[in-house]
């Protein structure tokens, strides 16, 4: 089971002096134009691992997520400081992003899988050259902590990126099977519950919405407020999940959110699973209930319990690719592949 964030919480570690020495990458305009998709995987294409949050501590998990892609028919590669460790981070802020660009520049890679996520995609991005990346559209995916990555790239160059598996997720048939469809197959997938998690779905506010899909782990997507990196959720169907946060916590992330005005600019709300997010001491709210609190009021169609979480079966969610919810039958539907 995947549970980046609760994970760092556990780490520990003194961080190496000198990283505001570094010279950040300077991009001299905004990229973001009309969203811009990536080429579809084929069989035989070179699939890049990189790390740019987390540490991965043991060579089995390496050994496995290649044998996964290799299964699947895709060549392997890591980035050249994938196992490097500084802190609680795999490599200097500049080493992890040097990773990320390298494989964005790199023609004969055709997708970027992060190992995991934990913490410190958002100190990386300003050493993230996102000019590169605009000549070089290709896939990014990877979910958890690399929220910040996805939404930073969409915003900077218009490249739908991808909330899915990271290299160390368990990969289940589940798993696999909307990875293949979104990212192989091309198709305008409709990302159903599977029937021993139907039950755990609701509906918040009944109706169907249509916009472009953003969003990931809900205190990433908090900690993006305010910064240059943020996309324009106006219209957009906004998606989140979180783990170990205990309600109040949740309660106080959608508060911000509503404050900052982002609540009332979305067209549709998808709440994924929240792992390990309990109510707390009592007297307390559900977790229910907070939703309710702050989506009702909104008026537009929403619901709990996607396949958007730390858990082992999660969808592939194309971030800018257009999507209608359907709020009663608790579905995901791509209005167009979010591959070319």
């Amino acid at each position: 089971m995947n549970m980046d964030r609760k994970n760092f919480l556990k780490l520990s570690g003194a961080l190496a002096a000198g990283s505001s020495l570094i010279k950040p990458v300077i991009n001299s305009k905004e990229l973001n134009s009309e969203p811009v998709f990536p080429k579809a995987l084929q069989t035989g294409d070179k699939v890049a691992f990189v790390a740019p949050a987390g540490i991965i501590f043991d060579k089995d998990d390496f050994d496995r997520m290649k044998r996964v892609m290799e299964l699947k028919g895709y060549r392997v590669i890591f980035g050249e400081n994938v196992r490097n460790r500084w802190g609680y981070f795999s490599g200097t802020d500049r080493e992890r992003a040097e990773d990320v660009n390298r494989m964005f520049g790199d023609p004969k890679v055709k997708a970027i899988i992060a190992v995991r996520g934990g913490w410190g995609c958002s100190r990386i991005l300003e050493y993230i050259d996102f000019e590169l990346i605009k000549k070089n559209p290709k896939i990014y995916c990877g979910f958890s902590d690399n929220t910040a990555l996805e939404m930073a790239i969409f915003k900077k160059t218009g490249l739908v990126t991808f909330h899915g598996p990271n290299g160390n997720s368990e990969w289940t048939d589940f798993t696999r099977r909307y990875f293949s469809s979104v990212l192989k197959d091309g198709e305008k997938t409709v990302m159903e519950m599977p029937a021993a998690d139907k039950p755990d779905a609701r509906t918040i506010q009944s109706g169907k919405a249509s916009g472009k899909l953003l969003g990931g782990n809900l205190t990433i997507i908090v900690s993006m407020l305010g910064t240059p990196y943020m996309p324009d959720l106006t219209g957009a169907i906004l998606f989140a999940e979180d783990i170990g946060e205990q309600v109040y916590r949740i309660d106080r992330m959608l508060t911000q959110l509503k404050l900052a005005g982002i609540l009332d600019k979305i067209s549709g709300f998808v709440f994924g699973k929240c792992y390990d997010c309990d109510s707390g001491s009592e007297p307390t709210f559900q977790l229910s209930e907070i939703l309710n609190q702050h989506l009702e009021p909104l008026g537009i169609p929403a619901f709990s319990g996607s396949m958007i979480s730390h858990l082992d079966n999660i969808f592939t969610v194309p971030q800018g690719a257009s999507a209608e919810i359907d709020a009663d039958e608790h579905t995901i539907r791509l209005l167009e592949p979010a591959v070319s």
